[in-house]
């Protein structure tokens, strides 16, 4: 900037206020040159420059504030700073915690709330949503009524399994284990109270955290016979009957062979081969467990033929749950009977896969003998 271009001021004065805020703070020798340089401009506008009227203009009523005064304002939006930080951190915490809050909730509520218990939270919310005009009266008195249903049916559930408990405790009481055995193993199928625990040389049948009979793993033990005239397996233990159940064999022409067996494996949720006529062939189909067509049950007991062969392969099984009501039917229909394997329901299978051994041996006869055979007594 050349000096012609200013009347009053000169170059250091005007530079000096040029670069200041008419409303900034600096220290008491800085403000008192910056008030006396506006002074000096105060004057007619035809005696300044035009660039001194622009600066004059600009500063004209400036209040310069003390060096202490804009320490108190810097201090002042510091701790506005740091308070709105910790207003946002809290609600962050807070929002977090609502979070944490609404998950441990939902997961108490899935996972640990018996299903009438989250009934009856479910009630209580929309009572509450129904006292605020938010959900139809109707609605929550639906919940209420099926809530007394199923309490009702807890209470029904409850009672049957304290009576079958107290059934079974009556019965070992009466050491008449061996003549209700048939009832007890029925009644007992599928309960979660039911445990059969395997050791070294034995199986014990645990049912409410009390051991009902203990079995040993020695095949020598056991002995089954099959009686196609009577439709029974009878299963020998120790040389006495344990039980005698209801089976199916052979139909006509596909009769189950005679002649002595012994158990070599036993399968659960076996694969079942079908012998079917496809297109004028005969094949066997591989059919899954859990497949419309299977129809051997949970357990496959195979069965390897001690003596001369047979063609085929032979194995005590159950039948197709959604047939089982079809088996007494088919036990005196031979029509209907099975394609040559002995068929057993569903709660005996379950028993006898659990406790007779692999190696047991398995006689099938045309008619009762009524008696174990003598080699398997001197066993």
């Amino acid at each position: 900037m050349t000096p012609r271009k200013l009347r009053i001021l000169n170059i250091t004065e005007y530079n000096l206020l040029a670069n200041k805020n008419p409303t900034g703070s600096y220290d008491r020798t800085t403000r008192e040159h910056l008030y006396a340089i506006i002074k000096k401009l105060e004057r007619p506008s035809f005696l300044l420059s035009r660039l001194e009227v622009k600066l004059h203009q600009k500063f004209l009523g400036a209040s310069f504030s003390a060096l202490e005064d804009k320490g108190k304002k810097v201090k002042f939006e510091i701790a506005r700073y740091r308070l709105t930080s910790k207003i946002k951190y809290s609600i962050k915490l807070a929002a977090l915690a609502v979070m944490v809050l609404l998950l441990s909730g939902w997961a108490v509520y899935h996972l640990v709330l018996s299903h009438e218990t989250r009934k009856e939270v479910d009630l209580a919310y929309y009572a509450g949503l129904s006292r605020l005009g938010l959900v139809a009266s109707e609605e929550v008195e639906r919940m209420r009524q099926d809530l007394e249903v199923t309490s009702q049916d807890l209470v029904k559930t409850k009672k049957e399994k304290e009576e079958l408990a107290q059934v079974v405790e009556q019965m070992i009481h009466n050491n008449k284990l061996a003549k209700n055995l048939k009832y007890i193993v029925k009644q007992i199928y599928n309960d979660p109270r039911t445990v059969y625990r395997r050791q070294k040389d034995h199986v014990a049948l645990n049912f409410d955290g009390r051991t009902i009979a203990r079995y040993s793993t020695q095949p020598e033990k056991w002995y089954l016979l099959g009686i196609i005239e009577s439709g029974v397996l009878r299963v020998y233990y120790d040389n006495d009957i344990l039980m005698e159940v209801e089976t199916i064999f052979g139909r006509a022409g596909e009769e189950t062979p005679l002649g002595e067996y012994e158990i070599k494996n036993k399968i659960y949720n076996p694969t079942w081969y079908k012998k079917e006529r496809i297109n004028g062939k005969w094949q066997v189909r591989a059919i899954p467990f859990g497949d419309p067509d299977h129809e051997i049950g949970h357990w496959w007991m195979g069965m390897k033929r001690l003596g001369p062969p047979v063609a085929g392969s032979y194995g005590i099984h159950g039948v197709n749950v959604g047939k089982s009501n079809e088996f007494f039917k088919k036990n005196f229909d031979w029509r209907n009977g099975s394609a040559g394997c002995p068929n057993i329901q569903a709660w005996y299978l379950h028993f006898l896969a659990q406790v007779v051994p692999k190696g047991t041996r398995v006689n099938i006869v045309a008619k009762d003998k009524r008696s174990a055979p003598a080699s398997n007594t001197a066993a």
